[in-house]
């Protein structure tokens, strides 16, 4: 029995850090590998009622999705008006229990309010430690007692992170090497550290500016590739060294959603960016067939209509679904990329869905999780509450920083790229006054007009983010003069107008699957869901 344990074992840790596109008991991080699946018997239906098998307030507030090995679910967050504490605490699967929480102070600090990532990174977990990464530009390994084998801090390479919205990216992970994506205003990089020692392995410069998309591990031809799909490319790494190995062009609003693996291939996620447009985020929904090193990707498809948002696209029995802000479904054939269909479904999640036992789980940010069979055909099972809608839980002991900065402070200004071109700027503006936001996104847009004339010419357009900016050309003359600015204006004040209220606790922000229960995390609050007995 002992060597069949130890062989079991073995199994697992080979599916866990093949790079493959496999499901594993545990879920050991963001979107479990970027397949979004478990292969259990999940729960379909539960309530306020009945099928919650525990739930509990946390510390301080985060954003990120919780892990789970060995029966321990692992959580990131911080505490503090400014952030000032990063915390990691492991809870038990089974009932909830508090096993341990380890603290340590955040290297740079930020108002913890709603327009400020707050703990967004997800971490990893292997047998010997969980790894999590903090906004701040700390790393930290703390083991499963709770003990801080090493910590440290990023912001020393990269300097002060400027970011509308803070660092969002989740870590991925091979079995010696954990991996960050770091792309802000600053001098941006693609970092591989060494989980023994906490040292750095190497550093891959990446573009500046503003990107929440998370690297995947996928096993290469000559090994294990890491994949990162941000700011118009989709590029794989050698995850020994670093070496880019190939790399395709040409994309738009990739920068939120995650990429999916799906047999050998990769769906990259893309949104409507910033005065972009649907098609051309429909065009950057595409499937990818890394070829040999060097040479470019095969593009299998494209989408003809699917975009999608935060949540990231999912893959099932043959389909790959994605959803965008609004909560349209689409659904696509995996192996041609034709439209299957597309439904309204109701939901605008944040949280990537999960598929699991020929059903996708679609949990909306508003505690409604709306289940649908697999499938050429839109069939929904059920929809199921974490909570009474008309009266949600209220944090029990997180307050917003409601200092002088107020919300859309950032800590040290902002600057470079990010500042420039105008990517997810402010992306949540304070309150009902919108203008606030739009007039500070007028001020940005003019920070390009380096002669000071009132209007900015294509040259004074960062590079990145030129072809984007001068959509808003309406008459097509090469520059951006008043009325078009104003234009623009207008048009980032109308898609900000709901946005303070949209962003009230509680969220739905990420969601673990292990031993048929999902773990659910809002930003204070743990749910574990078994589902209700028949």
């Amino acid at each position: 029995m002992r060597q069949l344990a130890i062989a079991s074992g073995l199994l697992l840790m080979m599916c866990a850090w093949g790079g493959q596109n496999v499901v594993h008991a545990d879920w050991p991080s963001f979107r479990n590998g970027g397949s979004s699946s478990c292969s259990e018997g999940m729960p379909v239906k539960w309530s306020p009622a009945q099928g919650i098998s525990w739930q509990r307030e946390t510390a301080g507030y985060g954003q990120s999705a919780p892990v789970i090995w060995d029966n321990h679910v692992l959580l990131t967050s911080v505490e503090g008006a400014r952030k000032e504490t990063c915390v990691v605490s492991s809870y038990r699967l089974s009932d909830g229990v508090e096993e341990w929480s380890t603290s340590f102070p955040a290297s740079q600090q930020a108002p913890s309010s709603y327009m400020q990532a707050r703990a967004a990174p997800t971490p990893v977990v292997d047998s010997t430690a969980v790894y999590a990464a903090f906004e701040s530009g700390d790393i930290a390994a703390v083991d499963h007692q709770g003990k801080e084998r090493w910590r440290i801090n990023l912001g020393e390479i990269c300097g002060p992170f400027e970011a509308n919205h803070g660092l969002g990216s989740s870590l991925a992970q091979t079995a010696d090497s954990v991996f960050f994506n770091v792309e802000h205003g600053g001098p941006s990089f693609l970092f591989c550290i060494n989980k023994q020692s906490g040292e750095l392995r190497w550093k891959k410069a990446r573009p500046s500016g503003s990107s929440w998309t998370s690297p995947i591990v996928r096993q290469g031809k000559s090994g294990p590739e890491v994949v990162v799909s941000s700011q118009g490319t989709i590029v794989g790494y050698r995850a020994e060294n670093g070496e880019q190995v190939w790399q395709l062009d040409g994309l738009d609003g990739n920068t939120v959603p995650s990429p999916c693996l799906v047999g050998d291939t990769i769906v990259s996620g893309a949104r409507v960016s910033e005065f972009g447009s649907s098609r051309d985020a429909a065009e950057s929904n595409l499937c990818i067939r890394p070829q040999d090193a060097n040479e470019q990707p095969e593009v299998v498809w494209r989408a003809k209509r699917a975009v999608c948002d935060y949540a990231s696209p999912v893959a099932a029995d043959g389909w790959v679904y994605f959803l965008n802000k609004v909560g349209v479904l689409t659904c696509v054939s995996a192996e041609t990329g034709e439209t299957a269909y597309t439904e309204r479904l109701g939901a605008e999640c944040w949280a990537t869905p999960i598929v699991a036992d020929g059903r996708v789980y679609f949990f909306g940010k508003d505690g409604q999780t709306r289940v649908i069979l697999t499938g050429p055909e839109f069939r929904l099972v059920e929809t199921s509450t974490l909570w009474d809608l008309e009266n949600p839980p209220a944090p029990e002991s997180y307050t917003e920083f409601s200092g002088e900065e107020g919300h859309g402070s950032h800590g040290p200004s902002q600057s470079g790229e990010a500042a420039k071109s105008g990517e997810d700027s402010s992306e949540h503006t304070k309150g009902d006054d919108a203008s606030r936001g739009a007039s500070r996104f007028r001020r940005m847009l003019l920070s390009n007009d380096a002669n000071g004339n009132g209007i900015i010419e294509a040259d004074e357009l960062p590079e990145s983010s030129r072809d984007r900016m001068l959509r808003g050309d309406a008459n097509q003359d090469g520059v951006l003069d008043d009325a078009e600015l104003t234009a623009m204006e207008e048009s980032f004040r109308a898609r900000r107008a709901d946005s303070r209220s949209n962003s009230r606790d509680p969220i739905v922000y990420g969601v673990a699957a292990s031993q048929g229960a999902f773990v659910i995390r809002t930003g204070t609050r743990l749910y574990c869901v078994r589902g209700a007995t028949p």
